[in-house]
């Protein structure tokens, strides 16, 4: 309890500057690297909730991936998902 009152919390927006600033590494991804970046992405991702996936599209719009993030039908994690989608667009 005690531990709780002095945690950060990690915002919605902590994971899109974060995001942000490895971006790169995600939009020129090398199969080499897949699982360093993904699990370095999950890690993120759980801070926020850990049931959320994602995924990067395989074809490249304009030079960059599209990339998902999803409840993968967790009904209870799909406002993060909405709240995460918010920030990105503010």
């Amino acid at each position: 309890m005690i531990k709780n009152l002095f945690k950060k919390s990690y915002s919605e927006k902590d994971f899109w500057n974060w995001f942000e600033k490895n971006s790169e590494d995600y939009f020129q991804l090398k199969e080499s690297r897949y699982e360093s970046l993904f699990n370095k992405l999950h890690s993120q991702l759980s801070k926020i909730n850990p049931d959320l996936v994602f995924e990067f599209s395989a074809e490249l719009d304009s030079g960059k991936r599209e990339f998902i993030i999803s409840a993968d039908g967790i009904v209870a994690a799909f406002p993060d998902v909405i709240r995460l989608v918010e920030a990105a667009l503010n």
